[in-house]
């Protein structure tokens, strides 16, 4: 596994790009809930406040510098590191692609694809999922006592199997989630040294959803793994690493980093 160099961050990559990248962040946090005061009708749309236009533009405008430089900025970041995409049930194709892409691009292994359904975040799924989970966690691997809930146990499970766990108990594990609705996953899955796991905007009408992907990864890292969630949005982070508005070019560049920073 290779030890982490150089410089934090976006500096790495240079102060002119750290400069673009810091203008598309703090834009992108501004220009959203400017728009969200303003409503969402063409009429109201059409007159926007001039700063919030503005403030779009320089997002776009950062976001283009990012693109055109983000595979120069990311080369060799996760050299030597297989890395899982683990993609929550509102992730769109193009988002899941991009990222997939510029984590290639930076060096790492593709440890493959598991692609979580709405079952998987469903209420009333929650006794199922936590079933199988008993009966299929890999040899090893222990469940907590103190927290039952679904999302602790699929953290904790999941760490297990795409950790140290054997070939065979890693394919028990994925394939009977797969046959039971709660993912899809693909033939590449194996061992990773770290997994991002990708999440849409935050469920505002379902407030269990966004707990379970919670516990989820802040059990995954509790287990001894290593995962970053990558969310569109801001939202808060407990007990696992979070990158925000991971669904433009400064956040795909800065799930990369942080990545890179989190692996031992």
């Amino acid at each position: 596994m290779r030890q982490n160099t150089g410089a934090p961050g976006f500096v790495a990559a240079g102060l002119g790009w750290g400069l673009a990248a810091g203008l598309a962040l703090g834009v992108l946090l501004i220009a959203p809930a400017m728009g969200a005061l303003q409503g969402a009708s063409t009429s109201e749309a059409q007159s926007r406040d001039p700063q919030e236009q503005s403030a779009e533009a320089e997002a776009a405008a950062a976001n283009e510098v990012l693109a055109a430089k983000a595979e120069e900025m990311v080369e060799g970041e996760l050299e030597g590191n297989a890395i899982v995409m683990i993609r929550a049930a509102g992730v769109d194709d193009d988002s899941a692609d991009k990222q997939r892409w510029l984590l290639n691009t930076a060096g790492a292994d593709n440890a493959g694809t598991i692609t979580l359904t709405e079952k998987f975040t469903s209420q009333d799924a929650a006794n199922e999922l936590s079933t199988i989970i008993s009966s299929t966690l890999p040899a090893g691997a222990q469940l907590s006592v103190d927290n039952r809930s679904p999302g602790v146990h699929a953290g904790e499970a999941l760490a297990a199997g795409l950790g140290e766990a054997s070939a065979t108990d890693r394919e028990f594990l994925l394939e009977t989630l797969a046959q039971a609705g709660f993912l899809t996953y693909d033939d590449s899955v194996t061992a990773a040294d770290a997994a991002v796991l990708l999440t849409g905007p935050t469920a505002q009408d379902s407030p269990y959803a966004d707990r379970l992907l919670a516990d989820m990864a802040q059990a995954f890292n509790a287990a001894g793994g290593t995962l970053v969630v990558a969310g569109e949005g801001t939202a808060a982070s407990e007990g696992a690493p979070r990158v925000d508005y991971a669904d433009t070019e400064a956040g795909r560049v800065n799930t990369v980093f942080t990545l890179r920073d989190e692996l031992p």
